[in-house]
């Protein structure tokens, strides 16, 4: 069954070509996106990857944005109750060793839907800009929002299932 469903009318062809620039076959990667289905990015070849627990990535979302700080594109699953979020690549290491984010090492491939389409419970969280691709989340705000959010709500985010 196919879940693909646009989450808006705008396009991002370009947004897609920066993505899809991510993995050895870009062209396999837009093929895939064209006809509706999932494919493999991967992280460290144009942004880092950290993954965090969906709550804490919603928190963290909201310090950004309170403190006027630049919210970037991330990837959220609902399913497995994680985002991953872009940063400007070799920056991740910001984040390593910070409670309840992993920061996904050079090549760990992430599957991921086309931009602005919800496929296989993914989605891409894309802000408004004429150009998103451009503007990542800076790590070192994304560090202090997601140290701000552990504090504020100290709880464990991941699933105990």
């Amino acid at each position: 069954m196919n879940t693909t469903r646009h989450t808006t009318g705008t396009s991002y062809p370009s947004m897609a070509h920066w993505l899809a620039a991510s993995s050895p076959q870009p062209r396999d990667v837009r093929t895939l996106w064209a006809q509706g289905q999932m494919a493999t990015l991967i992280s460290g070849r144009c942004w880092d990857t950290v993954e965090m627990p969906l709550a804490l990535s919603g928190l963290t979302s909201t310090y950004l944005t309170y403190r006027s700080q630049h919210v970037g594109p991330h990837l959220l699953s609902g399913t497995e109750a994680t985002a991953w979020w872009l940063v400007e690549a070799g920056a991740g290491q910001t984040l390593a060793g910070v409670e309840q984010v992993k920061v996904l090492p050079v090549g760990c491939p992430i599957t991921a839907p086309a931009p602005s389409t919800y496929n296989g419970d993914r989605l891409w969280i894309l802000p408004e800009s004429p150009c998103p691709w451009l503007r990542l989340t800076s790590a070192e705000a994304l560090r202090t929002a997601v140290d701000d959010a552990v504090r504020a709500r100290p709880v464990t985010y991941r699933r105990t299932s």
